[in-house]
């Protein structure tokens, strides 16, 4: 095989099948995440087409389907795991701006269990709810993963390193004033990744993300830790590899 990558190809630590419509045929080191039920198939299809991605399976808070019982819910999540036979358990997560959250944090245990039960990496969702995932977490002490598009303090990240969650880092660091940024110099490089979250992540004018502007974040990363890109991005793209357990090509 022909090198696929260079010195500035940041792998995409978290995107979503809307922003892969297109036609191009060039493989992409990326893992692109569930949000519903019924994303497996597309997901199972995608990989095909582009064996150097990471796929996987789970229900994202937004779209937490009320009326399924918590045993159905289990029963589709288990059976999507073993027919589409995923590289990560998610995107699953907490986030007290949606309703439900005593509902999210039982469907949080389902992925989380699930998770444990096939050795997978979890990808979280978290939005002003760290205390409840750290309390959840601690129950799950042979988990690795990942909490996507992190915004909090370096203490929470520490925290989190302690029960093996890598960080994912967007666009929020663009932000200098968010949480993020102010922190950023504090949490170790090798407990970071970078992630698009595209589309769903843009920054200025854009109306979406996408994988090709992982590139932007790892500069900035490099500028707030005073570090050299090139040793940001090997340094991340090598976490990427570690956490999905495998080489990028399958």
């Amino acid at each position: 095989m022909s090198k696929l990558i260079d010195d500035m190809y940041v792998y995409d630590a978290h995107c979503h099948l809307e922003s892969l419509k297109d036609k191009s045929t060039k493989p992409r080191i990326l893992a692109v995440a569930a949000t519903e039920l019924n994303d497996g198939l597309k997901l199972a299809r995608y990989r095909q087409n582009n064996p150097l991605a990471k796929i996987g399976i789970g229900v994202h808070p937004w779209y937490i389907q009320s009326n399924l019982t918590l045993d159905l819910i289990t029963e589709k999540l288990e059976t999507a795991i073993l027919k589409y036979q995923p590289d990560f358990i998610g995107e699953t997560g907490l986030e007290k701006l949606k309703p439900e959250f005593d509902l999210q944090q039982e469907i949080f245990h389902i992925h989380l269990q699930l998770a444990q039960k096939y050795n997978l990496p979890v990808v979280i969702h978290c939005v002003r709810a760290y205390n409840e995932l750290l309390a959840i977490l601690s129950k799950f002490t042979s988990l690795r993963g990942m909490v996507h598009a992190y915004n909090a303090n370096s203490e929470t990240a520490k925290q989190l390193a302690k029960k093996n969650m890598l960080l994912g880092i967007g666009s929020i660091i663009l932000n200098e004033s968010s949480q993020l940024s102010k922190s950023i110099e504090k949490i170790p490089l090798e407990q970071l990744l970078i992630e698009s979250d595209a589309p769903y992540m843009p920054y200025g004018a854009k109306e979406f993300s996408s994988s090709g502007d992982c590139i932007l974040y790892a500069k900035q990363l490099a500028e707030n830790k005073k570090i050299n890109l090139t040793e940001i991005i090997s340094k991340v793209n090598q976490n990427f590899i570690t956490l999905f357990n495998s080489a990028v090509t399958r």
